[in-house]
This record gives structure tokens, sequence and C-alpha cells, in this order.
């Protein structure tokens, strides 16, 4: 099925996980129930990449099981997360990459050793392998620095595919007493990681989790109780012991921090797996989302002994600003921002400027029959007769919507953010169209209006703001400024994409049955009233054809945050009307349920409201969804 945009992916909310009195595997001390912490070994393996030796405290342990390693299929991803190309050289007889290796960033340099900041998706040190390792970039970096001594010796790891603080030594003396105490628990070693579960943040303490980890029959690591594992010899388990507490959740993640007493190979993934709350992005230990690509682990800070003083010394980097912003938390000053989680990839800038050309494209060369089919000839029935009135067009974009006004005689003054997109409706606007373009903020319009058509302007006889009130952050000030530039009495529309069945990410087609001819189609709600910003890609075909994905951000809200909106900027609802998809499936034996699918499933959502006659000073107004008991039952 092909509305548009793909916004799919699930949204699985486990209910396993710290915090939980009847999880007995785990508690607050530590202890679990008969028999030890864990009664069975579990399925899976450790994850990561079975490539050359481990490193001087990393035991011999292979890869995931054949098929379950690496970071799986990209489809329904969360574009705030966004993998890093894969540098692999095209010349056979070149064991290192012939592509340019990812920037690092060194935090210390001195000439005991020397700190980085890994980037995901490169591994700490190898053999042999077609990837420049971090150990390879911290090298050329040194030699590009002209240091005289390129010696770089490994003292930890990290795994590929996680980030973060990264130690290397520079002199045989610092690498053998930094190899001590990174094996021994003298170092601290602080995580941050997202994952998949809705866990208590307030008045929880933090969870100890203690096992032994072995190296099974088939060359996997994994967790065992003491009784299943050899005393002595190399089967000899290792002791692990992982300390997490919890600090914002939302919307089926949970943010950790994670502190490693030890730090085995994939110790904390594997902890997290088992406790039924995988790292997010964690294909090798059976993550439940495909919507986040990388993992979502980040070695945040790092505190040992300096080998000759003996001074206490840390280091800290901070991680990217998704790793907050997925839970609803502001990022600390420092954070990547306007990137994917993926710190070291490209930057995803989260306006429209950017994406100002492909828009373009979408609606004026190419033309979007949604648009012409559905969105403009609905909204032109919401506003009426527009002859001989004033219209606010409201992140006008390209004009496309203003153009379709004037030529129905409005005279219509067009807002947007992205400067590229204003110079292209003026480039695109007939100078026979009554139309004036102007460069603001949708959330503060009154400084745009004055700077376009001049300081006394007159209020406007209708506002519309067309399928961009969910790409707004703060949308009580937008409805706010949208109701102070009309006149009392003017109207306003809105147009969104529809809330509660095609929300972003929380919403997703689904079929019932085995036999393609009688099967049903339905659409999966894994969430609705939580508040929160997602990035989706405007291109996901061509994304997945390699191109570049285009993406934007959208704030996904249910349908009473833009009815109370509304109401406490003094606009009162009039009118509310659920638009369907127009599209037709192509024959086949789904292509009849398809079409029904549609046309049950609304695509968009448009209202109309009426200003009163002043808006300063509204009550308060909270508009609920309310349900009695004795006539409806879950």
């Amino acid at each position: 099925m092909n509305d548009g945009p793909s916004y799919g992916g699930q949204r699985n909310q486990p209910s396993r996980g710290f915090g939980n009195q009847n999880n007995q595997r785990y508690s607050n001390q530590g202890q679990g129930g008969p028999g030890g912490p864990y009664q069975s070994r579990g399925p899976g393996g450790f994850g990561g990449n079975n490539q050359g030796q481990a490193g001087p405290n990393r035991p011999r342990f292979g890869g995931p099981p054949r098929g379950q390693g690496g970071q799986g299929g990209q489809g329904g991803q969360d574009n705030r997360f966004n993998q890093r190309p894969n540098h692999q050289s095209n010349n056979r007889n070149d064991d290192r990459q012939s592509d340019r290796p990812p920037p690092i960033e060194i935090l210390h340099l001195d000439e005991h050793f020397v700190v980085i900041k890994k980037p995901v998706g490169v591994q700490t040190a190898a053999i042999r392998s077609r990837q420049a390792t971090a150990l390879d970039i911290t090298r050329e970096e040194l030699k590009s620095r002209r240091e005289r001594n390129l010696r770089v010796f490994t003292v930890h790891e990290i795994d590929k595919d996680a980030s973060g603080v990264l130690v290397f030594a520079r002199t045989d003396e610092a690498t053998i007493e930094l190899r001590r105490q990174f094996r021994s628990r003298v170092t601290d070693r602080m995580y941050l990681a997202l994952i998949e579960a809705d866990l208590p943040t307030e008045n929880v303490q933090p969870v100890t989790i203690r096992s032994r980890i072995i190296e099974n029959r088939r060359g996997v690591a994994e967790t065992v109780p003491d009784q299943d594992a050899a005393p002595t010899g190399p089967d000899k388990p290792l002791a692990a012991v992982t300390h997490v507490r919890t600090v914002a959740s939302l919307d089926g993640l949970t943010l950790v921090r994670i502190r490693a007493e030890t730090d085995h190979a994939y110790q904390l993934r594997a902890h997290m797996s088992e406790a039924g709350t995988p790292v997010a992005g964690d294909r090798a230990y059976r993550t439940r989302r495909k919507d986040i690509p990388r993992l979502a682990l980040h070695l945040s800070e790092v505190a040992f002994e300096h080998p000759i003083t003996q001074k206490k010394i840390r280091f800290a980097s901070i991680a990217p600003a998704p790793f907050y912003e997925l839970v609803g938390k502001t990022a600390p000053d420092g954070a990547p921002v306007a990137r994917s989680i993926d710190a070291e990839g490209k930057s995803q800038p989260t306006h429209w400027d950017s994406v100002s050309e492909w828009y373009d494209d979408l609606l004026n060369d190419r033309g979007s029959d949604l648009y012409q089919r559905v969105l403009i000839p609905g909204t032109m029935r919401m506003l009426g007769n527009v002859r001989s009135t004033s219209v606010l067009d409201i992140a006008c974009g390209q004009g496309i919507l203003s153009r379709a006004l004037a030529e129905r005689g409005a005279q219509v003054v067009g807002i947007d953010g992205a400067p590229r997109l204003i110079q292209r409706a003026r480039e695109l606007t007939s100078p026979d169209h009554t139309i004036s373009y102007g460069e603001g903020d949708a959330q503060a319009l009154e400084p745009a209006i004055k700077a376009t058509v001049g300081e006394e302007f007159e209020p406007f006889d209708s506002a519309v703001c067309l399928m961009a009130l969910m790409n707004i952050e703060d949308l009580e000030a937008s409805m706010r400024s949208a109701s102070c530039a009309l006149k009392p009495g003017g109207s306003f529309v809105g147009v969104i994409l529809h809330p509660a069945f095609r929300a972003p990410r929380q919403t997703s087609w689904g079929w019932l049955g085995a036999k393609p001819e009688s099967q049903k189609q339905f659409r999966r709600i894994d969430s609705y009233m939580s508040v929160a910003p997602v990035k989706i890609t405007m291109n996901p075909g061509a994304a997945a054809s390699g191109k570049d994905a285009i993406t934007t951000t959208t704030f996904n809200r249910p349908i009473s945050e833009y009815m109370t909106a509304a109401a406490k900027a003094g606009l009162f609802i009039n009118g509310f009307e659920e638009w369907i998809s127009p599209r037709e499936s192509q024959p086949g034996p789904r292509a009849d349920e398809e079409n029904r699918a549609r046309r049950e499933f609304p695509m968009f959502l448009a209202f109309r409201a009426v200003r009163t006659e002043t808006v300063e000073n509204q009550p308060e107004t909270k508009v609920a969804i309310e349900a009695e008991a004795d006539t409806f039952e879950e």
C-alpha cells in the first residue's frame, strides 16, 4: 500500500525490565531467585564483529550466530538515527580502506597516552581489516600533527557499533599500567544507552545485574549461572557486574546511565537484552524495533589514574543530542545538534530550508496528486469564498496554496521560515497574482507581516496553515500568533496529517490472514497521547535506492493538543473534516482490500476555527477525551 512517504515502524513497549517487582531475576541488590539470577541459558549470543584478536581485557569471544550480526535491515528507520557509510576498499589487495576514514576528535594528548572520541561503526583495533580502525585513524592523526612518537597501543575496547571515549597508550610503561587498571575494577566507565522499555524514572533506585560470562559450544559468548560453568581452565566464567539507573522515558524508549563495574566484551548488551530491555538498534541482541539503525550505546565518561603521576583523571564525551531528544529531554550544552544519533556522520538539519529544492520539485515540477486532488480543494472548501478577501498563508513553502488562493481572487500574504522556498515562491508567482511573500517564524508572525506589507497592516479575513502545524515545535505560540493576525470573526483553517491514524512511526499497516485474496488490512496504532519530535524521510523510495535521504522534523501530538491550543488562542472550532487518500492500488489479489482500508482510515485532518472578539486573557481551556464507563467498555 502506498499513500505517500512510508511512516512505518513498530513501537513495542515491553513490560519487563528494571524496577519491575515481578521480575525475580534482577533486584536492587543484584540477587536472583533460587539457583542464581539466570535459570536457563539464553538463545542468543553476543553481538559485535568477529575480526582479529580481542584486546588485553577482552575474552576471545566470537560474534553473533550467522545471520544475526551487524546492523540489519533499514526499513522503517527513525531518521534521527542515520547509519554512516560503509568505508570499504575497492582494491582487494589492500587490507585497509581506500576511502577517506571518518574523522576523530582528540580529547587529550600527552607523551604517555591519547584519548579520542571513537566514531560509531569503527572497530577499536584489528590485525586485518578492510576498514581503518580507531587505532589506525589515531596514528594518522598523530602523524598529521607531526608527532615524533607514532606508537599507539590498545588498553581497552569499545564495540564497533558503539561510540564514546577511547584511550590508547603511547609507551610501554603506560601500556602495562593502563591495561592493569582497565582489567581491574579501578577505572570508572559510565555509559549512556537508549533501551527498549517504558520504565519509571522517579524515586527509582539503581539496579545491579550480576552474572557470569562464558563462550558456549557455538563460539558465542553468553551469560550462565555459576554451576553451569567450569571452575578453572579456558571455560572459567568471567564475573560481570553492571549498575543501571534510569534517566528519562518516553514512547517505548528509556535513557539509562550504566556504570560498568566490569567491562567484558558485549557485557552491557547481553545484560540489557536478558533483562528484556535490549539496547535500541542492537540487531544481535533481539532488538524489537527496526527504526533505529545504529547501536544506541555511548561510553560517556572514563576515569582512571594517570600511569605516571597516579593522579585521578576523568574524560567525558557528550552523547549525540538524539539520545536525549527521543525521551523528551533537552540535550546538554555541547551535544551535537541538528545531527543524527551518529554524531560523526552527516548533519541532518531540522528546518525546511535544507529540503527546499526537493520540496519544490515534488509540488511544482512533478506535482503531488495529494495536493491537487485532496489538500488544496479541501482547504478551499473549508475557507469558503475568498474573492476580494485578505488571506494569510502561514508556512507557505514555495507558494502552491498562495497561488491557488490568488487565482480565486484573494489578496495573499505568504510567510515561511525557509529563505530558499520564499525565493522559489516569488519566482513561480505571476505578476497578475496579488501575493506578497516574506520570511518569518510561524511562532511569531507579526514582525514578518510588518516587514512584508508595512507597519500598519490590516488584520486578515482568514488565515491558513496547510500541512505545517505538525512541523512547528511551539504549537500554542503559532496558534496565538495566527489568531492575533485575524480580524474578530476571521477564520483559521489548519490541515495536518491525521494524528490518530497516520502519526509517523506510531502507526503502521498490517495484515491478518494467510491467503492474499482473503487477508484483511488493518492500521496498527502503537502510541497516540505521547507528544514527541520525530524525524521522517520524505523520499523513502529514493533513499532506499542509495540516494541521500531528505528529512524533516515532525511533532506527534494527539488531536486534543490542537484543540486546546486553538481554544487558548481565542479560536472557536466550527468545522472539522477527515480526508482519505484518493489513490488506488494496482490490480492484484490485495488491491480491493488495500483500497477499502484507504477509505476507512483517513490520511488528513482539517479543522476550521473563528476568532472571538478578543484573544488576550482567554480562560485556561482543556480539551479532554472522556468516556463514560457504562457507555464505552474497553
